[in-house]
């Protein structure tokens, strides 16, 4: 499994050829045949951790949003900093597939995107989110800082210092107040 997540990621679902995974899982092709009835099997495999991590909810009930937050991004960021040539993999993949994006757009509604909807129409009727804007319109919002800051953390500048609290804090912040000056307009 790890040898053929670390191909795909290097080099892409059809850049990764199956002599060269079993070669470096040091087994025959053979016995990677026996176990994985074809490439796409062993890709859906290596990403199914990955996306089962992502599809993990962040806590229900009476969680404050910041708390639901917080334990969203540190969540996400535990199973990338775990295995981040899976994100790339699964970056690459969305990206440069049609087919990688046909299997995972159901998952992703069925498993992530309906809770988080949820998650936030819920956080609007106690007041703690903004009621004007629907709870998809709000969540794409959430899902997209979220995102952002995972991507920049784990793949793009990986090497920084990051004060992971600290930059939680702050796209908090961002997500309550907006990112107009204090009192101000943008």
């Amino acid at each position: 499994m790890s040898a053929a997540a670390q191909l795909f990621a290097e080099r892409g679902y059809a850049g990764a050829r199956t002599a060269e995974i079993a070669r470096a899982a040091k087994v025959t092709e053979r016995t990677l045949f026996k176990y994985f009835a074809d490439k796409g099997a062993l890709l859906e495999r290596v990403l199914a951790p990955a996306l089962a991590a992502a599809a993990t909810p962040p806590p229900a009930g009476e969680t404050p949003f910041a708390a639901w937050f917080e334990t969203l991004i540190r969540q996400r960021l535990a199973a990338v900093q775990a295995g981040p040539h899976v994100l790339r993999l699964v970056l690459l993949e969305l990206l440069t597939s049609e087919s990688a994006r046909r299997r995972f757009a159901p998952l992703w509604k069925r498993e992530l995107w309906g809770g988080m909807v949820r998650s936030v129409a819920r956080f609007q009727a106690r007041g703690e989110l903004r009621a004007d804007l629907d709870a998809e319109a709000l969540a794409r919002m959430v899902f997209s800082l979220a995102l952002g800051y995972l991507f920049s953390r784990t793949l793009v500048a990986p090497g920084l210092a990051w004060d992971d609290a600290r930059e939680i804090a702050r796209l908090l912040e961002v997500l309550r107040r907006g990112a107009a000056p204090s009192g101000g307009q943008v």
